[in-house]
């Protein structure tokens, strides 16, 4: 908090104190009257210099007290300068261990960290901590591959007995080291780069089949097929509700345009360091980044660009029934703003939404295991299974990578493994005596 100053009578007048830092110190007997500039208490803490610096000339005179608020102004932008570059010089010092290497990456601001989008900088954060704890005590220049192997592991085994096999947690520590040694590199530390060499092309395997023998298979991805889609939507609108609407509608919208449940209903992220401008939606120093809204309609063209990816897709509305189905149904007095919505028209915040959707789900009748999120890849199941080629379904979902579309966005499907095994049958010679 500012210090309060006590007025300051210059020739008979009052006049207001202007100059940062400026006090009267009383000495003596005779209370007689000194003019000092003080620096702020976190510069004098932090070691800057000097601590105090006497001023001088007639506190009669105006002129010469308005020389003194001069000189404590400048002497105030002076100490916010060197606690600036205080504050940037005091960035971690890289000591050439793994621990120290986290730190830079996220506190640098070079760093490439800062590009990410906000969802993205929390999951590193959490894996960065979660290495540290692992091996932020290691010199990178004494690591071999051999070394990550281990990591990956230990890290795999289960946290408890009986407990599943922390294979996510293992693979996020392995691209966690990749992310910081490939920073390291970019920042011109050797044996950073020297260990990136090593590593690349390494593979770090899950525990094999023959190892959990008799354990507890983990439960299976379930992707959601167009009957429990449709279900959902259509138990959303029966409700009649603001909610059962939203929820139809980001189900339909992730199912049919096959995109991910951030990009239907967005998310919140801190407003730090962001311009507010008109239009923005910010609730308790969050900001709302756009999921859709119901503008992004109104040409019968939904036309969208994958923040992570960048690739581009233009969708005819028109040609998707389910999500006419659950659009059709909003009121005229809904239709604008953010498509999903909370009961309030505010943007609904994941988690809430989470519970929005199992609520729907639970009464339509699709199992637990059926997530929102995998919508999408139901979408994109759904368009592999009737044909289309997987060019076109990599470009439906704005994924570059058609090899990346097939392992984890198109689910193995019966009907293709039938198609193979017929064929297989009508080739093979007929034995005798059959038709």
């Amino acid at each position: 908090m500012a210090r309060k100053h006590q007025p300051l009578i210059v020739g008979g007048f009052e006049v207001e104190v202007t100059g940062r830092g400026f006090r009267i110190i009383e000495r003596g007997e005779n209370r007689e009257r000194e003019p000092w500039w003080y620096p702020a208490k976190r510069a004098i803490k932090l070691g800057f210099l000097p601590k105090v610096v006497r001023l001088y000339g007639d506190l009669d005179s105006l002129a010469d007290v308005q020389a003194m608020f001069d000189k404590c102004n400048d002497l105030w932008a002076e100490m916010l300068e060197w606690l600036e570059a205080g504050e940037v010089d005091n960035r971690p010092i890289y000591d050439g261990t793994i621990g120290a290497l986290v730190d830079c990456y996220f506190k640098d601001p070079k760093s490439p960290y800062h590009d990410n989008r906000f969802n993205t900088q929390r999951g590193y954060a959490s894996w960065g901590a979660a290495l540290k704890r692992v091996a932020g005590r290691r010199r990178i220049s004494a690591l071999v591959g051999n070394d990550l192997r281990e990591w990956h592991r230990n890290v795999r085994k289960p946290a408890s007995p009986g407990k599943p096999p922390r294979e996510r947690l293992a693979k996020a520590i392995i691209q966690m080291t990749r992310i910081v040694l490939s920073y390291g590199k970019g920042a011109g530390l050797p044996e950073c780069a020297k260990l990136l060499v090593m590593i690349d092309g390494m593979e770090f395997r899950k525990e094999n089949d023959e190892k959990r023998i008799g354990k507890v298979k983990p439960k299976q991805k379930v992707v959601m097929n167009y009957a429990q889609a449709e279900a959902i939507v259509r138990a959303g609108l029966a409700r009649g509700t603001r909610r059962g609407r939203s929820v139809a509608l980001a189900t339909a919208a992730q199912f049919e345009f096959t995109i991910s449940q951030i990009d239907a209903i967005g998310y919140w992220i801190p407003v730090q360091h962001i311009a507010i401008e008109e239009g923005m939606i910010v609730r308790g120093g969050k900001l709302w980044r756009p999921g859709l809204r119901f503008d992004d309609f109104e040409t019968g063209l939904l036309d969208l660009s994958r923040f992570k990816t960048g690739r581009k897709a233009v969708f005819d509305v028109n040609e998707y029934p389910l999500f006419q189905l659950a659009l059709s149904a909003v009121p005229e007095d809904e239709r604008a703003g953010p498509l999903v919505t909370d009961t309030d028209g505010d943007p609904v915040r994941y988690r809430v939404f989470y519970g929005m959707y199992r609520d729907v789900a639970e009464e339509a009748g699709v199992p637990a295991e059926v997530w929102s999120s995998r919508a999408r890849h139901g979408g994109g199941t759904e368009a592999r299974a009737a044909g289309a080629p997987i060019d076109d379904i990599a470009d439906h979902l704005q994924k570059s990578d058609v090899e990346g579309t097939r392992r984890d966005y198109v689910a193995g499907n019966v009907e293709t493994t039938r198609r193979v095994a017929r064929r297989r049958v009508a080739s093979r010679p007929k034995a005798a005596g059959t038709g």
